[in-house]
């Protein structure tokens, strides 16, 4: 696991030297990797609170031979323009949310990775299920989601 991470760090690295360069990190950002997981492919958060420090988690299953790099490249690029947009960081936060409006999709658009994002969301929508099934997890089988009970004649 420890090469994973340090494979992480130093990726990431470059492609902040590559695309933020004029940005600075201005707390402390850790990439490592995080949990199996069938639809999520990373995230981040911040460590303890935000001017402390910031966490990128990968899914293991990307380092999958079978995943091309290219893919784990927009993964890290995806969180790392999180981080940037003030998201799970101490940046200034551009935007309510972290998602709406494809805000992350568009300024990695304006950084030149629109065909990568492409090329990456098809070979998801193509080969993500072969790689959950090589790892023992069913694609078919949706986690459920926790429901509040509400007994409105259990006090009658």
């Amino acid at each position: 696991m420890n090469n994973y991470n340090n494979y992480l760090t130093k990726k990431a690295a470059e492609l902040i030297r590559e695309n933020f360069s004029e940005k600075g990190i201005t707390n402390l950002l850790v990439i490592k990797v995080g949990k199996k997981c069938k639809r999520k492919l990373g995230h981040i958060k911040a460590i303890k609170n935000c001017e402390y420090g910031s966490l990128i988690e990968i899914n293991p299953m990307l380092f999958d031979l079978d995943v091309p790099e290219f893919v784990l490249d927009y993964v890290i690029m995806h969180e790392l323009t999180h981080y940037f947009q003030g998201f799970g960081s101490n940046h200034e936060k551009k935007f309510k949310y972290p998602h709406k409006g494809k805000i992350v999709e568009k300024e990695l658009t304006k950084k030149g990775w629109k065909e990568i994002q492409e090329k990456s969301d098809k070979w998801l929508k193509e080969n993500w299920a072969k790689i959950l099934i090589k790892n023992n997890l069913d694609p078919t089988i949706k986690r459920k989601r926790r429901k509040i009970f509400l007994y409105k004649n259990f006090f009658r």
